[in-house]
């Protein structure tokens, strides 16, 4: 967030998820996945979360990759 670098943010409406949707449709797939239904413990919890943000960082495909 910082402009020395070139990070602007992106502002959008508020009330309007549809000007953001990669965004919303990530945390939208994190609660699929790791929430819903919560699990038994924070260590469990955690565990969920970890595990998401490993496939969603290294193992999935991103579009910056060419297929």
């Amino acid at each position: 967030m910082t402009p020395r670098i070139g990070i602007r943010p992106e502002r959008i409406e508020p009330g309007k998820p549809s000007q953001n949707g990669r965004h919303e449709r990530m945390h939208r797939t994190l609660k699929e996945e790791t929430a819903l239904p919560p699990r038994s413990s924070l260590d469990a919890q955690q565990t969920a979360f970890d595990s998401f943000r490993e496939e969603f960082n290294k193992v999935r495909p991103h579009e910056a990759w060419v297929f």
